[in-house]
């Protein structure tokens, strides 16, 4: 044994759960989560030795997986890794063998954005037209009066937050509120996990499930955020799982939680200071309708009120000033600005 040997077993093995990630290594079976289909119209193939050439040429690329090539049907099939080799890669080398390739958006996804700052219609033109010029966007639709911007892209080519930019080019502020990766997530709140064998049991639940690939816990907030492949399993049967698990369990309790979305939280946040505001208004208003409405019709007030501090300055003029001046230039700093 080595000389520090008791020292490390004296050392906890398991340490304080905070936030854990999970991916999980599944079986075989579900080695699609890194691959991805795609299907291409091709044009100009007349025997099978065309098809045959398509297959050996793009076969032999790094990323593609598996092709199937029908002459038949003019179609290709197509299985590939989109982290080493993309589909717009894939449509050029079989353009290059001289065929015509129709490549249907498969792999468009949908990101809303939240912009602020729009005031009028030209603006709204101005940042759709700059989402258009992104290269990858196919279709962007920006609302005004929702202050909000969906927008259909490649995920091969662009992302969310070269859109992001894109907008911010022409002096807007955005946000995502949702995007493409979004949609295949699922957002559990599991309470009663307070130790690491509350983690490692939420863990072992969700890899029985088929077709779960990733898992974030936060245990502050007692959060599961599970990623998952819409062809294998979908939200309901996750969490039936997983309630079915924790009840059985019967120390966890597990329901749907849905994130607040940003313009929510923006809503919010202009309540509270809008909110403030006014309080603060308030607080210097009351004082000034006292000093000059009510308090003057009783003798005693009156005569104080209407003493003179300095030339015709009276005490009443001063403390109306000092009440006023805040609520103008203070509270409503918004209107000279």
């Amino acid at each position: 044994m080595e000389a520090d040997g008791n020292n490390a077993l004296k050392e906890p093995l398991l340490k304080p759960v905070e936030n854990v990630t999970t991916n999980f290594i599944q079986a075989p079976k579900r080695d699609d989560f890194t691959t991805r289909k795609v299907m291409f119209k091709i044009g100009g193939m007349s025997c099978a030795s065309c098809a045959a050439s398509i297959e050996s040429v793009v076969g032999a690329k790094e990323g593609v997986e598996s092709i199937t090539v029908s002459p038949l049907q003019g179609q290709a099939i197509i299985l590939y890794r989109p982290d080493t080799i993309a589909a717009k890669t894939l449509v050029d080398v079989i353009e290059d063998m001289g065929y015509q390739v129709e490549f249907s958006d498969q792999n468009i996804a949908i990101c809303r954005l939240q912009i602020k700052g729009m005031a009028c219609t030209s603006c709204s033109e101005s940042v759709e037209r700059s989402l258009l010029m992104v290269k990858g966007v196919k279709r962007a639709v920006v609302g005004l009066a929702l202050e909000e911007a969906k927008v259909h892209f490649d995920r091969d080519i662009t992302n969310p937050d070269h859109l992001i930019e894109a907008i911010e080019n022409v002096g807007f502020s955005a946000d995502i509120i949702s995007s493409g990766d979004d949609v295949n997530k699922v957002y559990l709140k599991v309470e009663g996990i307070h130790s690491r064998d509350g983690v490692l049991f939420i863990q072992s639940c969700l890899e029985a499930i088929e077709g779960v690939s990733h898992a974030e816990f936060d245990a502050v907030g007692q959060i599961v955020t599970i990623t998952y492949d819409p062809e294998l399993t979908g939200p309901r049967s996750i969490f039936h799982s997983i309630g079915e698990a924790c009840h059985m369990a019967g120390s966890f309790r597990v329901s749907l939680y849905s994130p607040p979305k940003p313009q929510n939280l923006e809503k919010q946040h202009q309540v509270r200071h809008f909110r403030n505001q006014f309080l603060w208004s308030c607080l210097c208003s009351i004082p000034v309708l006292l000093f000059s409405m009510i308090l003057p019709m009783f003798p005693p007030y009156g005569n104080w009120l209407n003493s003179k501090v300095f030339n015709d300055l009276t005490t009443g003029m001063l403390l109306r000033w000092l009440f006023c001046t805040p609520v103008q230039f203070i509270v409503g700093w918004r209107y000279y600005s």
